[in-house]
């Protein structure tokens, strides 16, 4: 669901103006990410924008993605940025342990559940709820196989709340129309240009998706049915 302008603006009220790092290191997590990251531009919410990846410190993690870090703020998340790090006197890697710490407590105490779907006939796993966090688990393999198993499987990521498991031997294609369907119902989203991520004996590795217009089209199979 996309929070109202209501409820952002309740959530920035609660937001500290320095924002210190004492209440900070409660909120951040690790944020896997695509090209683009949103930011609000005022205030007001009059406006959205977007910033490339480059524009916020970030730090490479196994299995070789670039992450950066976000305050939750009930509906609202802050990128970690240059400033507010300069303001903690801190880096990226002072960041991370928080962080880390912060995903693993999520999902440790998440009670939700790994439902069944499928798209185009092929079996397709996700977590109920969609959990703001889902996507960061990509770089928590303990608490990824926790949650999804450690059978070999291909993971895809089109929204940061929506990690989706599909059998190893999927059709790559199949899998890069999936994520296609997600960027066409919504062309923000953050994840794009995202590759898949396969979990092969435990270990998990980067895998190129075969390349799918900016722009996906009528063409797009109508087979899914994703909830």
């Amino acid at each position: 669901m996309v929070p109202t302008s209501e409820a952002i603006a309740e959530a920035l009220e609660t937001i500290p103006d320095d924002m210190p790092w004492a209440w900070a290191a409660l909120r951040v997590l690790p944020a896997v990410r695509g090209e683009r990251i949103q930011v609000i531009e005022d205030v007001e919410l009059e406006r959205l924008g977007f910033e490339p990846l480059a524009a916020f410190p970030s730090l490479a993690m196994p299995p070789g993605i670039e992450v950066t870090f976000a305050i939750e703020a009930d509906v609202v998340q802050v990128t970690v940025n240059q400033q507010l790090l300069d303001a903690w006197t801190m880096t990226v890697d002072d960041v991370l342990p928080a962080a880390m710490a912060n995903l693993r407590r999520a999902a440790g105490s998440w009670h939700g559940s790994v439902y069944d779907d499928s798209y185009a006939g092929v079996p397709a796993r996700l977590l109920e709820g969609w959990p703001h966090w889902a996507s960061s688990l990509l770089v928590a393999p303990e608490a990824l196989t926790r949650l999804f198993g450690r059978d070999d499987q291909l993971f895809v990521a089109p929204y940061q709340c929506n990690l989706i498991s599909l059998p190893i031997d999927v059709d790559r294609d199949i899998a890069a129309d999936l994520v296609d369907l997600f960027g066409a119902l919504n062309p923000r989203s953050l994840l794009l240009g995202m590759p898949a991520f396969a979990l092969r004996n435990g270990e998990l590795v980067i895998e190129d998706l075969p390349g799918f217009p900016d722009e996906p089209g009528s063409e797009m199979p109508a087979a899914g049915r994703l909830r």
